[in-house]
């Protein structure tokens, strides 16, 4: 039931609300804390702000409160992105991908 997605916050790593408005289909717009660029779609990257550039977030809000078409188009990106990257599966897959090659168990890393 939301249009946007605007985080604040100006010390996070990798927010679940970021992961979660990403699922929903949500543009995002968010300072450039943690990993919150390398997070969404390289779409969105665009209006992920400089920290503690408190009229460059603003910018980003406006133009995504002015833009349905850009809001609805960032925001299917994102729930693509979400769902290839931080699905629970895609990460569990991963991490015994992870683990399997670094204990040298290249079957293990395969499943």
């Amino acid at each position: 039931m939301f249009d946007l997605f605007a985080l604040s916050s100006d010390s996070e790593q990798a927010p679940l609300s970021v992961i979660e408005a990403m699922a929903a289909g949500l543009a995002v717009a968010s300072p450039a804390v943690g990993d919150v660029a390398r997070m969404v779609a390289p779409e969105n990257a665009a209006l992920i702000t400089p920290i503690g550039d408190e009229a460059a977030l603003a910018g980003a809000l406006a133009r995504l409160g002015h833009d349905a078409a850009l809001r609805q188009s960032l925001g299917e990106a994102n729930r693509i992105r979400a769902q290839s990257e931080f699905d629970e599966a895609a990460m569990a897959k991963r991490y015994a991908q992870l683990y399997g090659a670094a204990m040298g168990r290249p079957r293990f890393a395969q499943e």
